[in-house]
């Protein structure tokens, strides 16, 4: 190549580059202007109606421009056309990702919208049935994202998906979202569809969520109910996973439906924990009523489980259930916040159980309440009674409950019989009760050393009887207990019993080596509660040598008055019928009274001189 010619075109070279270097750098400049000071008016108003989809008015305070991240509106409220209310979506700002090529491609010019600190108000951006006949949202495509956002009360820290206008419906797929509310965060994914000319909106998600974050938007659904339902959960080691499609009527009162499938790890419900539960949901609410059904439900605890179905009429306050558990009954009757009582706090559960439960509960006021329930459990005590196997029957009607098929084995015997229990109302009364009981061949010396509290003496014996009781439960009412029974103790050592302490000591005094006879006796009596005592018209102790006859009370309070006369023999032969009537002179002589409590007698002989009372030693003289 020439020389001339050569030079000419380096000159051209450097005038090329010296013009292009000039335009990147008007360009930077002019971006750099149009992103602080932003487009003029008529330039704004341009790039307003390109995104303008024809359903929707956008309005912004400000347009920017940016070489990186294209178009900035600030200050942006989205209003869909012909509905009156607020802006579907108000905004701090809107950043428009803008690709001029795209149409080339057949695509949106805008590629991205980011919503940044903003407020979404789903109602207001869904068509008015009554006034936009078409029913469209117009035909658009684009990558949307929010952050930092509110949509109805929920804290939209991060949202990604791509939306889709598609005429009559508007489609947001692949959905990764984080949700905050109260210092909690939740995860979901999934997608969501609206159909304008069904106003519902459905969509799939998977989601770890602590229901509190989700609670506004449940009552923006009118789902107030299960609101109520989910506050009662207390999560430890993170949210609850669920795996849920669902449809929602966008329209006032429209229907909602939830299915699928949740998982919980260290929750708890009304304060019962529980390690594990696994369940499959299926949500219906309507106008009347919202139900919940958990069918299957697994709940796992370190002490038992739980299967079965419950379903939960929200508007009826009701738990329908047909279940079967190993839980301690504390758990469950603190979970339906049932049978409340002191009373019932009184067991204790120490061995397996298993419950068998099929019916509906009223979980609020008792009313609807109709289930049965068939419980066997095993080292169950009342106080400091065990009971070594306890199986019954119930049924249980509003605030009644009735238990028929007791069978308790107890103290090396049983006792079987029926209660029944009417459960305090709304009134704050106590729980009244009716019960039926028979004990048979119970070891006497055991009962006497649970109730007395004494390990040391031998009683030895069978203990029976019967109890007929009714009252009212709770501090205070124990005027209201009414009943009656008997009991009988074969070859057992009553006289052993500290209240007849006194007795053997005055005995012994009047006849020496008395002590040893006394050991050896039967005893039975006839009783009546009322009036705050236990009152008997006859006691009777029958022993070898020496038998007794009593009649007196025992009140609640401890306090014991008893009149007893001591005879020689049983009555149960023609010697002993001899015996009476050659000693009947001096009979009166054997005639005491007790007072004090059971555990310090205070025996004395109610026909005894004085001199006599000090010659035995049973009075000090003056």
């Amino acid at each position: 190549m020439k020389p001339g010619i050569r030079n000419t075109l380096h000159v051209w070279e450097r005038i090329f580059f010296r013009v292009l270097t000039a335009l990147l750098c008007a360009l930077v400049l002019v971006s750099i202007w149009l992103s602080r000071v932003g487009l003029p008016d008529r330039m704004g108003e341009a790039l307003m109606r390109r995104i303008d989809t024809g359903q929707f008015a956008v309005e912004a305070k400000t347009i920017r421009m940016g070489l990186i991240k294209g178009v900035r509106l600030e200050d942006v409220s989205l209003y869909r056309r012909g509905q009156v209310g607020p802006p579907a979506v108000e905004a701090t700002s809107v950043i428009l990702w803008v690709d001029p090529l795209a149409v080339l491609r057949g695509m949106s010019t805008v590629q991205r919208v980011e919503i940044c600190d903003g407020e979404v108000r789903p109602e207001f951006a869904c068509a008015d049935r009554k006034q936009d006949g078409a029913m469209s949202v117009g035909t658009y495509q684009t990558e949307l994202m929010l952050t930092g956002c509110r949509v109805q009360g929920v804290s939209v820290e991060s949202l990604r998906g791509r939306l889709r206008l598609a005429d009559t419906t508007a489609q947001l797929n692949d959905i990764q979202m984080t949700l905050a509310r109260n210092g909690l965060q939740g995860t979901a994914s999934g997608h969501v569809e609206y159909d304008c000319r069904t106003d519902l909106v459905s969509g799939q998600g998977d989601a770890a969520m602590y229901p509190e974050i989700v609670e506004p938007v449940l009552a923006a659904w009118d789902l107030n109910g299960l609101v109520r339902l989910f506050s009662r959960f207390e999560f430890e080691n993170g949210p609850p996973t669920a795996s849920l499609t669902f449809q929602v009527g966008a329209g006032e009162g429209g229907p909602v439906v939830f299915d699928g499938d949740a998982h919980l790890e260290s929750a708890r419900y009304r304060g019962v924990e529980a390690l594990r539960a696994d369940v499959a949901l299926h949500v219906v609410s309507t106008n009347s009523s919202t139900i919940v059904t958990l069918d299957p439900l697994t709940v796992l605890r370190r002490d038992g489980s739980v299967q079965g179905a419950l379903v939960i009429d929200l508007g009826q306050e009701t738990v329908r259930f047909d279940a079967r558990g190993s839980l301690n009954p504390h758990l469950m009757r603190q979970a339906i916040n049932v049978l409340s009582d002191p009373f019932w706090d009184r067991w204790t559960f120490d061995g397996p159980v298993v419950i068998e439960a099929k019916g509906v509960v009223g979980y609020e006021d008792l009313q609807g309440t109709d289930f049965t329930l068939r419980f066997d459990g095993r080292e169950v005590s009342y106080t400091n009674h065990l009971l070594d196997r306890c199986t019954f029957d119930m049924q249980m009607i509003d605030g009644g409950v009735d238990l028929s098929s007791i069978r308790v084995g107890m103290y090396g015997g049983e006792a079987t019989g029926v209660a029944s229990f009417l459960l305090p109302g709304s009134d704050g009364s106590n729980t009244a009760f009716d019960v039926s009981l028979n004990a048979t061949n119970m070891d006497f010396e055991h009962v006497a050393a649970v109730l007395i509290n004494d390990d040391e003496r031998e009683y030895r014996g069978r203990l029976s009887g019967c109890l007929a009781l009714r009252g009212v439960l709770g501090e205070g009412n124990a005027d209201t207990l009414q009943g009656d029974g008997t009991i009988t103790i074969d070859d057992g050592r009553v006289f052993m019993l500290p209240v007849f302490g006194g007795l053997s000591e005055i005995m012994t005094r009047i006849i020496p080596g008395l002590d040893f006879v006394l050991r050896q006796s039967d005893a039975s009596t006839d009783f009546r509660i009322a009036e705050s005592r236990i009152s008997s018209d006859e006691i009777r102790i029958n022993g070898s040598v020496l038998s007794l006859k009593g009649r007196g009370h025992y009140g609640f309070d401890e306090a014991i008055d008893f009149h007893a006369q001591v005879k020689l023999m049983k009555d149960n032969n023609m010697v002993a019928r001899l015996v009476r009537v050659l000693t009947f002179p001096i009979s009166k002589l054997f005639e005491f009274r007790v007072r004090g409590t059971l555990d310090e007698s205070r025996w004395y002989p109610e026909n005894f001189s004085g001199d006599l009372l000090e010659k035995i030693g049973l009075r000090k003289s003056d």
